[in-house]
């Protein structure tokens, strides 16, 4: 449930300029280890191999483990997300370009640290709770966050039946659409029912609203109708 914007770290390179790489886990928990070169509007993809086999080998070995359905090495910039979704089994929705203390860093330790920064990192998602409760948890739930694409959304979620939640209302309330008093539902956004746990919680609102929360915080007696202020997210 990690990471639905592609990070891309800038990282120095002697053989090439304009070189980024990148480390996520994938659809089936995975870990990928992936370099590209951007140029000209074209994205050249330089080593691409799963860290989590072979990790006791050296050399071209340890890099050995590729994915199978990746063929396409070379396309157009704006197909990138495509290719990634396709071939290396992971969903993003956008990209965002870094440059930080890892890009001097080799192989292993850039590996090293983004797999440390990964582990203590929480991402609470703050949900407001009304009623009786149902597997722990108030059979009402409303928040207001910010997505990984900075997106305001009031998200309301309640207790159905037979262990299934259902999504009442979920909308942006930021931009234009705050202006003209209309409500847009987020287009990722296809299911209507989910498991009520705190897992089916953060799946959906991981993998269809654009998020990345660890852990769920419910409290309550804030006014989340008089006021607007994200509650957690990309604030």
């Amino acid at each position: 449930m990690d990471k639905s914007i592609l990070r891309l770290d800038a990282y120095t390179d002697a053989m090439s300029a304009n070189t980024y790489r990148t480390f996520f886990t994938t659809k089936h928990g995975r870990k990928l280890y992936m370099s590209l070169k951007i140029s000209n509007g074209k994205c050249t993809i330089i080593k691409c191999f799963y860290t989590d086999r072979n990790q006791n080998q050296t050399g071209e070995e340890r890099y050995s483990s590729k994915p199978l359905k990746l063929r396409t090495f070379e396309f157009p910039l704006d197909k990138l997300l495509e290719v990634v979704e396709s071939t290396l089994d992971k969903k993003f929705y956008g990209v965002e370009y870094i440059r930080d203390e890892t890009a001097d860093l080799p192989i292993e330790e850039y590996i090293k640290a983004k797999t440390a920064a990964g582990i203590v990192k929480y991402r609470f998602l703050v949900l407001v709770g009304e009623g009786e409760t149902y597997n722990g948890l108030p059979i009402r739930l409303r928040t207001r966050l910010k997505n990984q694409l900075h997106r305001s959304i009031y998200v309301d979620l309640s207790y159905y039946k037979e262990e299934q939640g259902v999504v009442n209302q979920c909308y942006y309330y930021d931009r234009r659409y705050k202006r003209q008093d209309v409500k847009i539902t987020p287009p990722q956004l296809i299911s209507c029912f989910f498991s009520f746990t705190n897992e089916g919680i953060l799946n959906l609102i991981n993998h269809e609203i654009c998020c990345n929360f660890t852990h769920i915080i419910v409290t309550s007696g804030i006014d989340i109708d008089s006021n607007t202020t994200p509650l957690c997210g990309a604030i």
